[in-house]
């Protein structure tokens, strides 16, 4: 028993003995030879400026408020099945008949990451089978996604197009499988000039089931020049074009197609982590056919300011001047305010949104041109740990920006368009999703149009959507 504690206290003090040695052997070794530090980070990998969760509050990224999702490359697809019952299906004036509607939508997703670059492509494809009278149309969309990275910046390409049947703004109506981005509209487009979340927005209203084909491309580039301030500049194309709308037929609503063109330029400098600050300008150019005769040129400045706590809230508020030329049986010159305000907040499980915007938009087909003010407000929780609740309300009013009145799709010289929708979401284990979903929408012009073999039928267009559905999305296929 002693020889076994001697044996022991001999092995500590042996270890500590080493220990010490050791650590004097270092000292000794750290005294005579010099460090090498840590290279510090480069500048553009701690710019504040660049951070994605508050990004230049000129850019066209919004701040993120969600979680992040895992940087994994994959394929995914997913098919919805559904059908509506639907008051006033072909979209007509004072029209109240109830028919059912059935829409099948495949998409098919891809997202690649690179260290440098990502990469997000989807197609939205299918059909939609009308009851009264019985006809069969398509719907498609495709949206890409595709960003690029250096020290000090970034390179974004986004490209929405879209091909609706009936001239509705939204493909789904208890909303889309996949993604979600190829939607006939590129969403996101948070800090560019008012309005540029509609970029191409001339088939967003509608009277009639005319199908329409709109396309939106956008590139835009941030670059810091400092840890806390960025140039961005952006440009993009847009247009809108309505099918089977013919002017020469008595009778007929002759819609307005139109090209928009869009090059922007700003400063962003950021005041602390919260806020920042930025100014921008921007030069649009809407153009529309011959036989409508005219183009409007559009200078825009606004100051943009922005309060951001990161996946909490996010604040924007941007106003400034817009001087109007307008091309049109004449020469015509106009100043009117250009505004926006965005609230995005997350409480709890809760999130809102609400957004107010004034610019110029195309007309959506029925002006040549048209000064637009824009409410939303949309809200989104879950309800329990498989159901979800979305529900959202929009408003707009349209006043004709044109002088001339000699050609135009309707004899009005204003209208309102006002939205609200409900949906709820159940998911049924991993894979499938059954939803049920409402809305409702009115188009509402000044007056009746003036156009021969539909002017007595009114001055409002309504409908009320009712929808249920099932959903089918796989687990993803990672392809790395």
């Amino acid at each position: 028993m002693f020889r076994m504690r001697t044996i022991w206290w001999a092995l500590l003090v042996l270890g500590m003995s080493l220990g010490a040695t050791a650590q004097d052997q270092d000292k000794d070794s750290s005294q005579s030879q010099p460090q090498n530090p840590v290279p510090a980070p480069a500048f553009g990998q701690n710019a504040p400026i660049l951070d994605p969760e508050n990004p230049p509050v000129t850019g066209l990224d919004q701040p993120g408020l969600e979680l992040r999702t895992a940087t994994r490359s994959f394929i995914s697809p997913a098919i919805q099945l559904s059908e509506s019952a639907q008051t006033n299906g072909a979209n007509q004036l004072g029209n109240n008949d109830l028919e059912s509607v059935g829409r099948v939508l495949g998409a098919l997703d891809l997202q690649q990451f690179w260290p440098k670059s990502d990469l997000f492509l989807e197609y939205l494809g299918g059909g939609a089978f009308y009851s009264s009278p019985y006809d069969v149309a398509q719907l498609q969309a495709f949206g890409v996604d595709a960003v690029t990275r250096w020290r000090t910046g970034q390179l974004t390409l986004r490209d929405s197009f879209s091909y609706l049947p009936d001239g509705s703004f939204q493909i789904g109506y208890g909303g889309t499988p996949g993604l979600g981005f190829a939607n006939g509209g590129i969403g996101g487009l948070l800090g560019g000039i008012p309005g540029e979340e509609q970029f191409g927005n001339g088939a967003k209203d509608a009277i009639g089931d005319y199908p329409r084909l709109a396309n939106t491309g956008v590139l835009d580039a941030v670059q810091a020049i400092t840890p806390r301030s960025a140039i961005t500049v952006a440009g993009g194309f847009a247009n809108a074009h309505f099918f089977d709308s013919n002017c020469s037929v008595q009778g007929d609503l002759c819609l307005i197609n139109s090209d928009q063109i869009t090059a922007q330029g700003g400063y962003s400098h950021l005041l602390n982590r919260h806020d920042q600050i930025g100014v921008i300008y921007a030069f649009q150019l809407f153009q529309f056919p011959d036989v409508a005769g005219g183009q409007i040129y559009i200078h825009i400045a606004n100051v943009r300011w922005s309060h951001t706590i990161n996946g909490r809230l996010s604040l924007i508020v941007g106003v400034g001047p817009q001087y109007i030329e307008l091309e049109q049986g004449g020469y015509y010159k106009k100043w009117s305010p250009s505004a926006k305000v965005q609230l995005r907040y997350k409480l709890g499980h809760a999130s809102i949104v609400a957004t107010y915007e004034k610019f110029t938009s195309a007309g959506s087909g029925f002006f040549l041109g048209a000064d637009t003010q824009v409410g939303r407000l949309g809200y989104k929780r879950p309800l329990a740990r498989t159901w979800d609740f979305y529900a959202d309300l929009t408003y707009s009013n349209n006043k004709r920006l044109e002088i001339s009145e000699t050609f135009g799709a309707v004899g009005a010289t204003s209208y309102n368009d006002g939205s609200a929708g409900v949906v709820f979401r159940k998911h049924l284990g991993r894979t499938f999703d059954f939803f049920g979903s409402y809305r409702f929408s009115e188009l509402a012009f000044n007056a009746p149009p003036d156009v021969p073999g539909i002017s007595g039928r009114g001055r409002i267009v309504q409908q009320h959507v009712g929808t249920i559905g099932v959903e089918w999305h796989p687990a993803p296929t990672r392809i790395e």
